[in-house]
C-alpha cells in the first residue's frame, strides 16, 4: 500500500474506534473527560472519515449500493442531531447503530 492509502485505512480505523468508544455505555464518561469539548469536534472528524470510506465506489464489496447508503444516511442523520442537540445520548445510540452497520 502507499502511504495514502495507509493513512486513509488509518483514518478510518481509528474513527471507528473513537465512535466505537463514544457509543459504548462503559466508557463513554472516559471519552468525554479526555476529549472534554473537543468531543463534538472527534465525533464530527471520525464521521467525516467514515463517510469518505463510503462515498467511494467500489465492486470488491457484496451489496456495497445498499450497505453504502444506509451508512452515509445514518451519518447524515447523526450530523443533523450532532448539530441540533450536540453529544447527547441519543446521538450515543445512533453511534452504535453506526458501527453495525458498518
Amino acid at each position: 500500500m502507499g502511504d495514502e492509502t495507509e493513512q486513509f485505512a488509518s483514518r478510518f480505523s481509528n474513527a471507528l474506534n473513537d465512535l466505537a468508544l463514544f457509543a459504548g455505555d462503559d466508557v463513554h464518561a472516559p471519552i468525554r473527560k479526555v476529549q472534554g469539548a473537543k468531543l463534538a469536534a472527534v465525533v464530527r472528524d471520525a464521521l467525516d472519515a467514515v463517510a469518505a470510506v463510503f462515498e467511494t465506489g467500489t465492486k470488491a464489496v457484496r451489496d456495497w449500493p445498499e450497505r453504502r447508503g444506509r451508512v452515509l444516511a445514518q451519518i447524515a442523520a447523526m450530523r443533523e442531531t450532532l448539530g441540533r442537540s450536540g453529544v447527547d445520548d441519543e446521538l450515543r445510540r445512533m453511534a452504535r447503530d453506526l458501527i453495525e452497520l458498518v
